[in-house]
């Protein structure tokens, strides 16, 4: 059971960070070819349905492990924590549609690095 609850969280972990690189990376050429923004737009909704999901599962999979871990020397739960505070800069930066474009890049940066660290430490405790 538990070899296949870290292989969702890997799974999970990958989806979401790929999810996350990829519009990254392709939303500002986006922008440039659709000036309209409705394909982007249509686009921001599919990437963050997927973000989302592979972000939950994620979640929900290393609160389980946290849970089921008996070992002393896996601590689930800070990997945990990292990924429940990924969720709370995530969502401001979904949601808090009106602050500047400056502020929105430091979040992508703090974004990335939360999700790194939390691929980084699930690496470690399996």
């Amino acid at each position: 059971m538990e070899v296949i609850l870290k292989f969702i969280h890997v799974v999970g972990l990958s989806v979401w960070l790929g999810s996350m690189v990829t519009w990254a990376v392709f939303a500002p050429k986006l922008n440039k070819y659709d000036p309209t923004k409705n394909a982007t737009g249509v686009l921001r909704i599919s990437f963050s349905k997927i973000s989302w999901s592979s972000y939950v599962v994620s979640l929900l999979s290393g609160i389980t492990l946290y849970f089921l871990n008996e070992s002393t020397t896996a601590n689930w739960y800070i990997e945990v924590a990292v990924l429940g505070l990924a969720g709370i800069v995530i969502a401001f930066h979904s949601f808090a549609t009106n602050i500047s474009v400056s502020l929105r890049g430091a979040f992508n940066g703090v974004m990335l690095l939360l999700a790194l660290i939390a691929v980084y430490l699930t690496t470690i405790y399996i």
